[in-house]
């Protein structure tokens, strides 16, 4: 029987096979320096009600991160890392007890800190591979997780070497089946992860379009759905000439589109709304 639903702990699902458009994570970032939003959600009383804001406009979660990943960006401490997730997971919960929250890290420390504090998603743009731990805290605690493709790390990802693909969709794809069979073979749930072909990491401007445009292609080929991070992406840059990150949304909305249209599980973004919006007028649009 095919997967429908992303099994979360606690007897927690994601029905995303009843959705008629991909179900969408809103992004808080907790960082002074994310290429978007950086200095945003900062303080408490921002970061809850952007979160309250994006439930409200359709998200099925919060995907929270308090380390950029951006091209060059440094590595931030664990104990700070978990000074700025922890207390947003707690007051979140405190305030919605019902809301999935997904923290974007690739530390084990990390994880199994915001884990106990409640979230319910790792999101991990290593695909557990920068921390040997990271896969027993998600097993441990019947976690899901998102495994990410990317070549080298946020400082290198964009160097030369790491750009050279043949086919960046069957080398995409390959790599994310071995993530995935990694991930079950270390006791994590088959149902419980999902793969995200890392558009902006370690790949270049066409590579990205390749990979949006051979989405239906890159899914036959793997057995988790997709999770697609789209939104504001250094690759809409040639579109939006002149523009800053935060006013890539138009741009935004066209890669969503054409996601949509090859029926991809998962989204990630900034804008909630227009997200939901654009995806839905093109799922009315297109629906026989």
């Amino acid at each position: 029987m095919k997967q429908t639903r992303l099994r979360l702990r606690n007897n927690r699902s994601l029905d995303y096979g009843a959705a008629r458009i991909p179900m969408i994570f809103g992004i808080l970032n907790v960082t002074p320096d994310s290429f978007s939003d950086g200095g945003r959600f900062i303080h408490m009383e921002q970061a809850l009600k952007g979160a309250l804001e994006m439930l409200d406009a359709g998200a099925c979660a919060i995907d929270i991160g308090a380390e950029s990943t951006r091209p060059g960006a440094e590595e931030v401490p664990v104990p700070l890392e978990i000074a700025r997730i922890i207390p947003v997971i707690r007051t979140l919960k405190e305030k919605r007890p019902e809301a999935v929250v997904s923290v974007d890290t690739r530390k084990a420390a990390v994880a199994a800190a915001a884990l106990d504090a409640g979230a319910e998603i790792i999101n991990d743009i290593s695909a557990m591979t920068f921390d040997p731990d990271m896969a027993s805290v998600v097993a441990s605690r019947d976690a899901a997780v998102i495994l990410m493709h990317m070549r080298g790390t946020p400082q290198t990802m964009q160097n030369p070497e790491n750009l050279i693909y043949d086919d960046v969709c069957s080398e995409v794809a390959s790599r994310l089946q071995e993530a995935f069979e990694s991930a079950v073979a270390a006791g994590i749930h088959p149902d419980s992860i999902l793969l995200d072909p890392g558009l902006g990491f370690a790949k270049t401007q066409e590579q990205n379009f390749e990979l949006v445009r051979g989405a239906s292609k890159l899914r036959e080929r793997v057995e988790a759905p997709l999770f697609y991070a789209p939104s504001r992406k250094s690759f809409l840059a040639q579109i939006c000439e002149g523009r800053k990150p935060a006013e890539r949304d138009y741009a935004t909305a066209g890669v969503l589109a054409a996601l949509t249209a090859q029926r991809i599980e998962f989204v990630r973004v900034h804008n909630v709304p227009m997200a939901r919006e654009a995806m839905t007028a093109f799922a009315q649009c297109s629906s026989k």
